[in-house]
């Protein structure tokens, strides 16, 4: 029975340099929390909801479940993907997410998990959609003022038709004159969990942007990860998406 809890519009960040993200099959970062000790009860809720997360994953690019009933024993958690990814790709990072909190919050009631192209996080207890990560590029962009007001032009023009979209995922591209009549182009994507409705899954959005917005004003790259939702701007193509799908904005 999966339990229905209110949700809060706030935002717990921490912030880490861009230059420490790893590759596809690396954990990037972690929060292990809660810890807990001989609760089998809980230990084998969270087994199978990791198990079961895994399995959803190759079915549908993303996971939601729970185990237990109300209560400390209770274990809610949610995982996501880039939508680029194969259901196949998205099943074996979350899999490897798996076996990376097994191997280093093996004792811990909540945990965030990043990989490059996934996200895991379960907790106990209650239902979780704050404590994002934000990893943001230490280049600066040459006309920083121009560049943020494209990057705000760019994230609400995305933002806009995410909560309405089926898979919760939008992305889109905008281009700006740089100094010597240079072209610098933006991409930036959004994406919801598919447990959030419309007006929660633009809540989150609008909360992580105007966190983006104070920690990642000029830097030409910024990623922002949460269980919610996630937001990203990068001057170079990171997703791998058909060029007549592309949603430009």
């Amino acid at each position: 029975m999966k339990k229905q809890q209110a949700f809060f519009c706030l935002l717990f960040v921490v912030s880490l340099p861009i230059s420490t993200l790893g590759t596809d099959s690396e954990l990037i970062y972690h929060q292990c929390e809660k810890n807990f000790t001989q609760n089998y009860i809980l230990r084998s809720n969270i087994d199978n909801l990791l198990i079961d997360m895994a399995v959803q994953s190759s079915l549908h690019g993303s996971a939601i479940s729970t185990f237990g009933r109300d209560g400390y024993d209770a274990v809610y958690g949610v995982a996501r993907c880039d939508a680029d990814m194969s259901h196949e790709a998205c099943s074996a990072c979350i899999t490897g997410a798996k076996h990376d909190i097994l191997a280093t919050c093996p004792g811990s009631g909540a945990v965030h998990a990043w990989r490059e192209k996934c996200y895991i996080h379960y907790d106990v207890g209650k239902w979780d959609h704050n404590t994002p990560a934000v990893w943001i590029s230490s280049t600066k962009a040459e006309d920083p003022k121009a560049f943020e007001e494209g990057v705000a032009e760019l994230m609400g023009g995305v933002m806009a038709e995410v909560a309405r979209e089926t898979l919760k995922f939008k992305w889109g591209q905008i281009s700006l004159e740089g100094y010597n009549d240079s072209i610098v182009t933006i991409y930036g994507m959004a994406q919801c969990t598919q447990d959030l409705g419309e007006s929660e899954c633009h809540c989150c959005l609008k909360t992580s942007l105007l966190a983006m917005a104070e920690y990642c004003g000029g830097s030409v790259g910024c990623r922002l990860i949460g269980s919610g939702c996630t937001l990203r701007y990068e001057i170079y193509k990171f997703l791998f998406l058909d060029e007549e799908a592309d949603a430009r904005v």
